[in-house]
């Protein structure tokens, strides 16, 4: 049997309620326990999970609504899914992990997510989730589209000691 070390349980509880797994299910998983490893989780997480919207447009100057990037993001994330790797590190910092699940389109020109991150320090989780907090529009290759990140709503937060 595979364990997964105790660190690691918080995050990949909430990661593996987004993809329908049991906290019973994480410590026998191979596949979390190599997702772990691969995306070096810190020895003590802090989790947070909710939704959040995002505006997309054709430039930098967000004057005009790229329906076609929105769709492209959403119809990726609802089919594959997201790990993002230091997510938002320009506003963050460095050490945030974001796993986006669900996607859909809520106006012309804004997407809603489903989202589960994790940080190695609460302040980067209280931050994330302060409707305060502030992102500067992001240009996303992948679907040519320039993307301003609104609050995130986050309806669950977790601490590493909240599953033991």
């Amino acid at each position: 049997m595979v364990q997964i070390k105790i660190p690691m349980l918080a995050t990949l509880t909430l990661l593996s309620a987004s993809i329908g797994c049991s906290a019973a299910t994480i410590t026998n998983s191979l596949l979390l326990s190599s997702i772990a490893d691969q995306l070096s989780l810190p020895a003590s997480t802090w989790s947070a999970n909710g939704t959040h919207t995002a505006k997309g447009f054709t430039s930098q100057s967000a004057d005009t609504a790229s329906p076609e990037g929105l769709k492209e993001d959403c119809d990726n994330i609802n089919l594959n899914k997201k790990l993002a790797v230091d997510f938002r590190s320009d506003v963050l910092g460095d050490g945030v992990t974001g796993f986006f699940y669900k996607c859909e389109k809520v106006s012309s020109d804004t997407n809603k997510y489903w989202f589960t991150i994790s940080a190695g320090d609460k302040a980067q989780i209280d931050q994330l989730c302060d409707p305060e907090t502030t992102y500067p529009i992001v240009f996303d290759q992948q679907h040519n589209t320039w993307f301003i990140d609104e609050p995130f709503d986050c309806t669950r937060r977790t601490n590493p000691t909240d599953f033991f």
